[in-house]
């Protein structure tokens, strides 16, 4: 399936209207199967899918260590993983319990001592913005990463924040990457929910370049113990944690 599609649209401008086709972005849902039973409807552009759904579980806590998937295999509107037996175990706590994973998550604080510099979060939003091709040409999608001061990049579009993350994150999951000694940029805004995403596996720095709400500091000053940060033209404004951040 194609990431976008022309429609057909009027434009107006300065009074004079004419007919165009305009690029959209194509946008489906997925039911998401882990050893046949069905954990939740994922939303995305229909690429990096095996990614979103290990992204998805990982962030989620339905499993901690990604070791334990076998297999991911993606169909036209379902994706299905396969997992060991520990994530049939914790699963069947999650239904007794008549509650999200997410929901029981007790996020231990993160007392990583990793920094970075200013400079190179510069550097590495303008990378972001460079290789967003897709954010960059079509109206409505949007983009997150996460990097290390190594070098190590991972970057994933969509039309919904929240996947890109997942998409991101899932990358960077199937590379053994170390999040405990990296950053996560969002180009939206930082929600409370990608912000406990990121705190369950383990990232001490988490950027926006969309703007941090109120509940996002609050998580990260007395839960998570994560920095967070915004960037804009150029300046990064530290709202927790600025340690981190040299």
């Amino acid at each position: 399936m194609e990431a976008t599609r022309g429609v057909r649209g009027v434009v107006i401008d300065d009074g004079a209207r004419s007919s165009s086709w305009i690029t959209v972005p194509n946008v489906f849902y997925y039911d998401l199967y882990v050893n046949g039973e069905r954990i939740a409807e994922l939303r995305a552009m229909p690429f990096g899918l095996k990614e979103l759904a290990i992204g998805y579980l990982v962030s989620n806590a339905y499993i901690e260590d990604a070791q334990i998937i076998d297999d991911v295999v993606v169909g036209a509107d379902r994706i299905d993983v396969t997992a060991d037996s520990e994530f049939d175990f914790k699963y069947q706590y999650y239904k007794e319990k008549g509650i999200r994973p997410l929901d029981t998550i007790k996020l231990e604080r993160i007392t990583s001592n990793y920094q970075v510099s200013y400079s190179k979060v510069l550097q590495k939003i303008g990378m972001a913005h460079e290789r967003a091709v897709l954010n960059a040409e079509v109206q409505g999608t949007t983009f997150a990463f996460v990097s290390d001061y190594n070098g190590l990049f991972y970057i994933a579009e969509d039309v919904y924040p929240e996947s890109a993350y997942y998409k991101a994150v899932g990358k960077a999951i199937t590379q053994n990457f170390d999040f405990r000694r990296s950053f996560v940029v969002v180009k939206d805004v930082l929600t409370p929910e990608i912000l406990v995403y990121s705190a369950c596996v383990g990232v001490p720095i988490v950027g926006s370049l969309g703007g941090v709400p109120s509940l996002s500091v609050s998580i990260a000053d007395n839960v998570s113990g994560q920095t967070i940060f915004t960037e804009r033209e150029g300046t990064i404004t530290v709202l927790t944690n600025p340690q981190r951040i040299i």
